[in-house]
């Protein structure tokens, strides 16, 4: 059809009437403190899976070694790394070849790795080495490398040796050789100081030493067993690779560039990378001393942009959980932006525990850092990505702060169905009709629909919330149902809802005063009554006490029903014996109810007891005697709603207790799910089930 302007106008109004309801909608969200199944911890086990971070500023450790030049940012590194080293390693400033030979060497000796100008040693190594007062000094290179006079000046701070040669392949070889009998080594082109240093790490560890070799020869070097050459044949060419075949089992690793370089080493050999060292691609003066703080964390050295990451980084930070990056150099190597906003986030490994602890008044990530709150956020919402808090599974972004002492979880902004799918299955179980689950899910959600975009309890203060435990019959009735609700004259009802009555539903007054039209009392003849009982013994202590005993009678003395009638004597400690500190029940003598409500449960009860009493000024009061009288309603939250389990009761006086016998479990006031699941398997459909419970309401949307 044609459009005319009208048409188009019309159109636009609907669009701009729409809108805000869909962005409504789609904001439809609630978040969730949890307690119920996690407790009152101050240790907390957390584990991942799919893709979760957290998030925040300066979730990261991250710490940049600074200097104004090469030997500056060097002594900057080995401080980091080393107090007071028997032995330090001196190159020239220039030498990037020989300290890349050496590096396997320097680790073994655990020894940090200096710079030096060729003339004369340099004014801040020189400082350095006044610092940490070495026994021993091992200079690396000939006199081309490092002058005499510089070696003279060196020998005031330690014990001097010189490992030389006539080039770098004959001084590689002499610290080959140093490093005694080795299995396997790494042989990197002599000219690629960037391939080098991304492997040095590696071979420091694990003690290879690091041969250099032209492109297309390879010196009369011991090859043993196994050998690993780094780079493309563009550095280290295929005749050296056949050279060394012939006599050893080969392993190549090679990049586009060198920043795939190095995450390849990484993924090939397997390296921990939960801390990652940070040098720019081409800056070989930095990267160098970097690689021997990197040997030390077992970790490596990986190349960067000034400003950013490579996307293959980006992936291999996600998979490793790196969580903190040591940077080489000022920010005119590696600038600030790229700094901050790796501290921004902090990727989980998947299917790793990781512990939360409560440290001086912070939350500690154990073994990455401390603070104020963890917000865990996962990639992106999906059940793929699931969240596991002390053995529970939660989807969405979840936020551990301190609360009364302990870790308090928040899941934040759960969209409101999914919500739904975690409550209803722990509000009826998932096995029953999934009409009455669709009754169910209509209540809950009708309940807690004014609560979107608010934070509320997972527990029966509120709603039980169960997390990501979802069934199909339950979540197939939210989904049948969504965005169904209970109205009575358009506005939402209260859907209170509880597990039996017992024959007859409640009125809303008898309980909170104000008479709702859909919450009345009337026959349930559905309900399936659920009966039960619970003694009082007459008697509760076994000895007879007497003030000159009390003080020995009570340590020793114990209460028949204890259990039972902790909340009576909370109670009775609160309204009646307030100068008290402590009290014992020695017998009941009477117990009755009286008055009748609307839904046929008793009004009032009346109970005489004896009871002793410890004063706070640690005298002891015997044998006196109270009469208490309060709503049923009370007597049932004093006793405990487990106990006393609705107040659709009687009390039946025998000779050596009182009895009480009740029917059903709950409040009583709208929806039985016992009655709902009577009514859904007679045939009744959810709707009916709701009219019958919410009498005068409507189903609709909210």
């Amino acid at each position: 059809m044609k459009k005319t302007g009208v048409t188009l106008i019309v159109l636009m109004i609907l669009t701009l009437l729409v809108a805000p309801f869909q962005s409504a909608m789609a904001s439809s969200a609630i978040s969730v403190k949890l307690s119920n199944y996690i407790g009152n911890k101050t240790s907390m086990d957390i584990s991942t899976t799919g893709e979760y971070k957290l998030s925040g500023s300066n979730v990261a450790v991250t710490k940049r070694y600074d200097g104004k030049n090469r030997y500056e940012v060097a002594n900057s590194i080995a401080s980091a790394g080393w107090k007071n080293p028997s032995t330090v390693v001196i190159v020239s400033r220039d030498a990037f070849d020989h300290a890349i030979s050496v590096s396997p060497l320097a680790y073994k000796l655990g020894a940090p790795i200096l710079y030096t100008n060729i003339e004369k040693l340099t004014k801040t190594t020189e400082n350095q080495l006044k610092k940490m007062k070495p026994d021993n000094i091992l200079i690396v290179g000939n006199t081309k490398s490092i002058s005499t006079a510089a070696e003279k000046s060196i020998k005031k701070y330690g014990k001097v040796r010189r490992i030389s040669g006539k080039d770098k392949f004959e001084i590689s070889q002499k610290i080959a050789k140093e490093m005694g009998n080795y299995k396997q080594a790494v042989v990197v082109g002599g000219n690629s100081f960037m391939n080098g240093i991304a492997i040095a790490s590696y071979a420091s560890r694990k003690g290879y030493p690091i041969l250099l070799t032209k492109k297309d020869s390879i010196p009369s070097y011991r090859m043993p067993s196994k050998v690993i050459i780094i780079g493309s044949t563009k550095s280290t060419g295929q005749k050296v690779e056949n050279q060394i075949k012939k006599t050893s089992q080969v392993t190549r690793i090679s990049g586009a560039n060198r920043y795939e370089l190095s995450v390849n080493i990484i993924k090939k050999l397997n390296i921990n990378a939960d801390k990652v060292y940070l040098a720019k691609a081409s800056s070989y003066i930095y990267a160098m001393p970097l690689s021997q703080l990197a040997a030390k964390s077992n970790s490596t050295v990986v190349y960067v942009k000034p400003d950013s990451v490579t996307a293959s980084l980006k992936a291999l930070l996600k998979e490793k959980g790196t969580y903190a990056y040591h940077l080489a150099g000022s920010t005119s190597a590696i600038k600030d932006s790229l700094k901050n906003s790796l501290a921004k986030q902090v990727y989980l490994k998947k299917n790793q525990n990781y512990q939360l602890n409560i440290s001086n008044g912070k939350i500690s990530l154990k073994g990455i850092k401390t603070y104020n709150t963890v917000r865990v956020v996962p990639e992106k919402y999906s059940t793929k990505n699931v969240l596991q808090i002390a053995g529970k599974p939660y989807l969405g972004s979840v936020n551990f702060a301190i609360e009364s002492g302990y870790i308090r979880p928040t899941l934040e902004n759960i969209p409101f169905e999914d919500y739904l799918k975690g409550v209803v299955p722990n509000e009826m179980p998932a096995s029953w009709n999934v009409e009455a689950l669709k009754a169910q899910a209509v209540a809950a959600r009708t309940y807690s629909v004014k609560s979107i975009g608010k934070v509320v309890p997972d527990t029966t203060a509120f709603q039980v919330y169960g997390g990501y435990n979802w069934y199909t019959n339950s979540t197939k009735a939210v989904d049948a149902t969504k965005g169904k609700v209970l109205k009575y004259n358009n506005q939402l009802i209260s859907a209170t809802y509880y597990s039996s009555n017992g024959g007859y539903t409640e009125a809303s007054e008898e309980v909170w005063g104000n008479a709702l039209p859909y919450l009345v009392a009337k026959k349930d003849p559905k309900d399936p009554v659920n009966p039960w009982t619970l003694k009082l013994s007459k008697k509760q202590l076994g000895t007879t006490w007497t003030a000159s005993t009390a003080a020995s009678e009570w340590s020793k003395a114990k209460e028949t029903n204890a259990a039972d009638l902790a909340g009576l004597k909370s109670w009775l400690l609160k309204n009646k014996e307030t100068a008290a500190s402590d009290m014992k029940i020695a017998s009941i003598s009477s117990l009755t109810f009286s008055g009748k409500t609307k839904g046929q449960r008793a009004k009032t009860v009346s109970i005489k007891l004896t009871y002793h009493l410890k004063n706070k000024t640690g005298t002891y009061s015997v044998n006196k005697s109270t009469m208490a009288s309060m709503k049923m309603t009370e007597f049932r939250s004093v006793m405990g709603a487990t106990k006393v389990k609705s107040t659709f009761a009687s009390v039946k006086n025998n000779t050596n207790d009182f009895t009480i016998s009740g029917k059903g479990y709950g409040h009583g006031i709208g929806m039985s799910q016992y009655g709902a699941k009577a009514r859904a398997e007679s045939g009744n459909s959810y709707s009916s089930i709701l009219s019958f419970y919410y009498p005068g309401t409507k189903l609709t949307n909210y």
